[in-house]
């Protein structure tokens, strides 16, 4: 039986020879449940939770052990025999059964308690198994014996626990098992059923000792202390009296901060006590019904504020007050958004985790600040501010120099200065005010003595009565060159007396404790505050309120390590000598300390009564509630009640281009209950338009499945508003404000403005009440204008479904519903002749087509002398009328060729645009199909025109000299290469006035901008394209937008996605010229991941293109010939970049002939000299440094198209001749927290055995880095299981790895990549 469930039976009186008192007999109580892990045991009414014997058997364990030895005499023990076993550890116990032969089944024996923090344990052992077992097994679990003073919901939670039954003979074959439970007054116990079968008992196997004694050891691992088991129903308003603070994403550490600050009732005082603008205008946005935090809607680099209401934000004061007095009259938790938009956070702020003691400090300042000028200006620092002096005084003048400086907190050292741990506070504060003796060098320049030998020290004047201490937790390791988190233990106790570091300073007592669960990178605060000092602890853990154990509060949060649960039963005894337990640091632990000055204490903590403190005040906040109340209650009518937006036929009449749902404008709302009629709704409109309400029929806006289309839907008189509303992820409906947009059509015999009834009405208007929506059908109609290109809407014609769309045209109601239009001249008038021979069905029928807008893309055309219901139109469908084009046909989805082939010698006369000898082709637009075709065609094209010569920029890093992080464009110095003019006196030509939209400067710009190569700034523009022109358009179009000159039939400019020389895209339009003239401008629109669709009325991004002129001459000669073109970049022996040079050399030649031509183009401004030599870099290491005599098809570039990326490195080669014993080495960069090399790396000769100090030193010489950036650098050498970080004085090559290498591990200059971005390195910032 393993991990089994059974049921323990009664239990007689214990066996003779068992001393104690085994568990008295009583009847089982079904019902125990069995875990993943240990098999709980049943409870039994005998056992009492108090019933505790000590290890039966008479003598204590080591005694028997003692005993064992005694007997034996001289005789050997087994080396792994159970004497030979180490002592209990301080988490384990153990109980030695003396005649476990003689107990029945269901008879219990308990060991003594065991305390593991406060947790207090012992092992519950069944010898002759529980009733479940049927005798057959012994049975053994881990039983809580809690302290009676705790709560009676006290709860342990992830306790891991091991049962061990001993094998006397060879304690290696004992039973071991291991679990994790949490324990609970209803899981008291855990353990196993199944340890050991009885009938192996009385064998010869070992498991009985002397006197038939049975061993059984448990330890536990208790992770925290107790906790409260608490369900749903628990109040913490009624249980504790406070509320808790809601967390809006990761504020944890505001919270607590805010809980601690709130119970000091001195610091809600003054807080209260302020007087502030009553602006009605920015009320509290706080909703109680509003749940969640403002996370979802935020968008990528524009995040919404904190607070969703409308309005400004408050003052921080008003919002903190406002925060405070909910905390003190509210009932359940309050929100912070208010307070944090004060502070001018956004979505980002608050999902950032910040440091409690930092934003302490700064939430007082600022309020200091909002209270100057007041009467409680200075209150602040008499509540919190110390005061100590910085003196040094020499030893043997009298001289002594004083400086006082003021403190909110002391920031106490965990780990000293000299790497020792500290135990407590006193330690600390020691340390902190420890006298230093400067002499010898460091003696002190006194003033008028000269150098003398002097003491420097701290000592303290005076403590505030609130006194916060921060516990230094967080601490810089020099050898990992990051932040690591000290989990040492350090004590503090309830009673601090600090007359020893102060003159009167007095006992103070431990108010708060604020604790940090976690690591430095991410983690989780909660708060343990007194609000009485003499009343009991709570634990404040964002929303939620309890009570805790002072052991909870405070000797928990010592920190320290735990002993683990570990098997030593495998391991001899020589395996064990010396052998520590295992440990687990608690990474929950003290960060913050609050204490108060015990004569103070009761003034300090006494609550005020905000009524009496700033009535004018309370009345602000409770108004405030009362607005939230109502917003509570407007939110809870919304989900009983339906907004309509109502929809006349006149409101569709302005609307102009294709069908769009979102943009259907209405000018009345009214609200409906959901369980209304829509006859109700009549009713309203005949009062609201003085139409009656048999001459009306409604429709609502409807998602349709099959076809995917929104459109108009009847709605049936006796239907409920319910049954009509949109499902939630329908495309009209938007779930922050659910209403129904509901259309009005009144009889044809009203004027469709005026709704009044026409002078002359043809006919009496129809009964609409009686509509049938199987026989009568509803259609939108719209006129398209070729002439004008113009769409306009005539307004809504409803018909039997046996008609056919002519009848439109032959009653006049298109020609009578155009006529505004006409006369406001959006469309051309029509011909007298179409106008007159409207009622000749044949003549109309020739003259007039019918389009149906069926989706976005699918304009598909209709017969007119068909009936709808042949057409399979239905009530809500959209069709569109013209006048006949040239010649009535049916577009395909992609539009209509252009009118003249590219290229035509007249093709400008036929609507292309001459561009240098070639066509960028203007499609027509002869109907419906045609505009669909051409608005889905047209493209905005951001395009970003590089000079050939811009430096590489590989990771957003440029080889420009410059390491720190690039300055702002104000700061940044005047560019060095890019504003300089180019070769031959030619400069960039200016950028047309509006043809440059603003964008977004990248720190890669501001790294370009600071290099020393020569070339022109990138130019952008941005230009309307059709998706249907081939490559070949798309390059002359760029040609002509930004004045180059480009031949007849051979483009000269590349395209890519992204800038040339900083991505290893190979160039969309390659070199086959016959690809330009079939892949069009729309295969590439596919290709680009980073464009969105158009949603919520938003326009789409625009396609991104990055174009550079080629140096090639025109045609095809370079390839032709067997040459291949090289980008070739020059780098000067700082290894920046200072210029490049595109040159073409033979397939089949060596790199002596690329060094041959790179000589020729080299400038004496670029200090290169001497001979050459070529590498190719990738990724930010070197791939490979070539011979002069290597073949240019070894070369990794070789072939590659994108020529800019995929380049050479030539420099000066100072070292081509090594000195004996040399080695020349490759130092690349790495950045610290990725991992991830980048930039370019250095070639350094080093000598065997040189000091790393001494090729640090030339690195930062070759490389001119400044000694206040070159300080954070290390030098680290890597191996492929390991990486060193050397010391100055360590030889490179101190070890002998045939994969080492060296690199410089340094911060990336320019960490746009996610992966070396971190949201716990954002500055915290209160902003108002």
């Amino acid at each position: 039986m393993h991990h089994d469930r059974g049921d323990r039976g009664a239990t007689g009186d214990a066996p003779p020879g068992a001393e104690g008192n085994p568990a008295r007999p009583g009847a089982p109580v079904p019902g125990a449940r069995a875990g993943r892990g240990g098999a709980r045991r049943e409870v039994d009414s005998g056992d009492s939770d108090h019933d505790q014997v000590q290890p039966v058997g008479g003598p204590p364990p080591q005694l028997v052990r003692g005993m064992g030895e005694a007997r034996h005499g001289a005789a050997a023990v087994p080396e792994c025999a159970k004497e030979n076993l180490p002592p209990c550890a301080d988490h384990e116990v153990e109980i030695i059964i003396r005649d476990a032969l003689n107990y029945t089944s269901g008879q219990t024996v308990r060991s003594a308690s065991k305390t593991v923090g406060n947790f207090r344990f012992r092992i519950l052992v069944f010898p002759s198994g529980t009733q479940s077992t049927g005798g057959h097994q012994v049975s053994a679990f881990v039983e809580a014996d809690p302290f009676p003073d705790l709560d009676p919901r006290w709860v342990f939670h992830a306790v891991k626990y091991q049962v061990a039954v001993v094998n006397w003979n060879d304690y290696r074959r004992s039973v071991i098992k291991c679990d994790t439970w949490t324990f609970s007054k209803d899981g008291i116990d855990r353990g196993w059923h199944d340890m050991v079968r009885t009938t192996d008992l009385p064998a010869d196997s070992g498991w009985l000792g002397p006197d038939n004694s049975l061993c059984v050891r448990a330890q536990c691992l208790v992770r925290q202390a107790d906790g409260l088991n608490i369900n749903s129903d628990y109040n913490t308003k009624k249980e504790t009296g406070y509320i808790g603070l809601k967390n809006h994403g990761a504020t944890c550490y505001m919270n607590g901060l805010l809980q601690s600050l709130f119970h000091v009732g001195q610091f809600r005082r003054i807080v209260y006590s302020i007087d502030c603008d009553d602006n009605p205008d920015a009320p509290g946005k706080e909703d109680p019904a509003h749940e969640g935090p403002m996370s979802k809607s935020a968008g990528i680099g524009h995040p919404p504020p904190v607070d969703d209401g409308e309005g400004k934000a408050p003052p921080l004061i008003q919002a903190l007050q406002n925060v405070f007095y909910k905390l003190q009259t509210a009932d359940q938790a309050v929100d912070c958004r208010e307070l944090m938009k004060s502070f001018g956070w956004d979505t980002m702020d608050a999902f950032t985790q910040h440091d409690a003691q930092e934003l302490n400090r700064i939430l007082c300042d600022r309020v200091e600040e909002q209270m100057k000028g007041t009467s409680m200006d200075g209150s602040i620092k008499r509540l919190f501010e110390g005061e100590f002096e910085n003196y040094i005084e020499c030893i043997d003048v009298d001289y002594k120099s004083r400086r006082n400086e003021t403190f909110y907190d002391i920031q106490l050292n965990i780990k000293g200065e000299r790497g020792q741990e500290l135990r407590n506070i006193e330690e600390s504060l020691r340390e902190f005010t420890a006298e230093e003796t400067l002499e010898g060098d460091n003696a002190y320049e006194a003033e008028g003595h000269g150098k003398q030998r002097a003491k420097k020290g701290i000592r303290f004047l005076t403590f505030p009565p609130v006194l916060n201490l921060q516990l230094k937790r967080f601490h810089f390791d020099l050898e990992k060159m990051d932040m690591v988190k000290l989990n040492t233990r350090f004590e503090f106790h309830k009673r601090l007396d600090l007359s020893d570091f102060a003159p009167n300073a007095g006992v103070y007592l431990l108010y708060a404790v604020v604790v940090h669960s976690g690591d430095v990178n991410s983690g989780h605060y909660y708060a343990h505050i007194r609000p009485d000092l003499e009343g009991g602890w709570l634990k404040f853990d964002d929303d939620s309120v309890t009570p805790c154990s002072e052991f909870a509060a405070v000797d928990d949060n010592y920190a320290g390590s735990d002993l683990s649960i570990w098997n030593y039963f495998e391991r001899t005894p020589r395996d064990l000598r010396g052998v520590q337990v295992p440990t687990r640091p608690r990474i929950h632990n003290a960060y913050m300390l609050v204490y108060i000055r015990e004569d103070q204490a009761a003034q300090i903590l006494t609550p005020p009564d905000p009524r009496t403190t700033n009535p004018k005040m309370v009345d602000r906040c409770e108004r405030e509630v009362r607005v939230a109340e109502q917003r509570k209650r407007e939110k809870l009518e919304q989900q009983l009640k339906i907004k309509i937006k109502l929809v006349f036929e006149r409101d569709l009449c302005r609307m102009t281009g294709f069908w769009d749902h979102a943009e259907i404008p209405h000018q009345q709302s009214l609200k409906m209950g959901r369980d209304q009629y829509v006859r109700d709704l009549t009713a309203e409109v005949e009062s609201i338009v003085e139409v009656p309400r048999a001459h009306i029929a409604l429709f609502s806006l409807q998602y349709r499945n099959n076809p995917r289309q929104v459109r108009f839907s009847f709605l049936p008189l006796a239907s409920t508003f319910r049954a009509h509303i949109p499902q939630f992820n329908a495309p009209h409906f938007d779930t922050s404000d659910p209403h129904l947009v509901v259309l009005c059509v009144a009889a044809d015999a009203y004027d469709v403005r005026s709704l009044k009834l026409t002078p002359e009405p043809r006919k009496a208007p129809e009964e609409l009440a009686r509509w049938v929506d199987d026989q009568v059908i509803l259609l939108v109609v719209k006129y398209f204008c070729p002439t004008t290109r113009k769409m306009v809407t005539l307004g809504c014609f409803y018909m039997q479904q046996t008609d056919s769309l002519l009848t439109m045209v032959t009653s006049g109601w298109v020609t009578s519903r155009l006529q505004p239009f006409l006369a406001s001249k959006e469309v051309a008038p029509l011909a007298q002749e179409l106008v007159e021979s409207h009622s000749d069905g044949t003549a109309a029928a020739a003259a007039w087509e019918c389009w149906e807008e069926f989706s976005e893309r699918d304009i598909q055309q209709r017969s007119v002398k068909r009936t709808v219901k042949s057409e399979q139109l239905w009530t809500g469908d959209v069709i569109v009328w013209q006048i006949a084009g040239p010649s009535s046909r049916a577009a395909s989805g992609e539009g209509e060729a252009p009118s003249s082939p590219a290229g035509g010698a007249d093709a400008s006369a036929d609507g292309g645009v001459d561009i240098d000898g070639e066509v960028a082709p203007m499609y027509p637009v002869h109907n419906v199909a045609d505009l669909a075709a051409h608005i889905a065609n047209t493209a905005d094209v951001v395009v970003t025109l590089h000079d050939g010569r811009q430096p590489l920029c590989v990771d957003g890093v440029v080889s420009n000299g410059h390491w720190g992080p690039p300055r702002p464009a104000s700061a940044a110095p005047s560019p060095t290469g890019a504003a300089k003019k180019a070769e031959g006196g030619a400069v960039a030509p200016p950028s047309p006035a509006g043809t440059n939209p603003t964008r977004e400067e990248r720190p890669e710009d501001q790294a370009l901008a600071m290099s020393p190569a020569e070339f022109n700034p990138p130019q952008e523009r941005e230009l309307k394209m059709d998706l249907r022109w081939h490559l070949h358009h798309v390059t002359n179009t760029i040609a002509r937008a930004f004045g180059l000159r480009t031949p007849a039939n051979e483009s000269q400019i590349w395209l890519f996605h992204a800038a040339p020389g900083s991505s290893c895209e190979e160039p969309l339009n390659d070199r086959n010229p016959q690809g330009e003239q079939t892949t069009t401008l729309k295969e590439l629109h596919r290709t680009c991941s980073y464009l969105a669709s158009a949603q919520g009325g938003r326009r789409p991004a625009p396609l991104t293109l990055h174009a550079v002129e080629l140096p090639f001459p025109p045609g095809r000669e370079v390839f032709n010939q067997g040459l291949s073109p090289l980008c070739v970049r020059f780098f000067d022996a700082a290894v920046r970049e200072v210029g490049s040079r595109i040159i073409t050399v033979p397939n089949n030649g060596t790199v002596q002939d690329i060094i041959n031509e790179s000589q020729q183009h080299l400038q004496p401004q670029w200090g290169i000299s001497g001979p050459l030599r070529v590498l190719e870099v990738s990724e930010g290491r070197l791939h490979r440094h070539y011979r002069p005599d290597a073949q240019v098809l070894s070369l990794a570039c070789f072939n590659r198209s994108n020529i800019f990326y995929n380049c050479l490195r030539v420099e000066a080669d100072p070292d081509s001749n090594l000195p004996e014993g040399h080695t020349l080495l490759e130092i690349y960069h790495c950045d610290r927290q990725s991992q991830q090399a980048f930039a370019q790396p250095i070639l350094l000769a080093v000598a065997p055995g040189e000091k790393s100090g001494s090729i640090k030193n030339r690195c930062k010489m070759k490389l001119q880095v400044p000694d206040a950036e070159f300080k954070s650098w290390r030098l680290v050498r890597c191996a492929r299981t390991n990486r060193t970080h050397l010391k100055d004085d360590e030889a490179w090559d101190s070890e002998t790895a045939s994969d080492a290498k060296l690199y410089l591990e340094h911060v990336h200059p320019n960490p746009t990549s996610s992966s070396r971005q971190s949201r716990y390195n954002k500055p915290l910032t209160i902003k108002a």
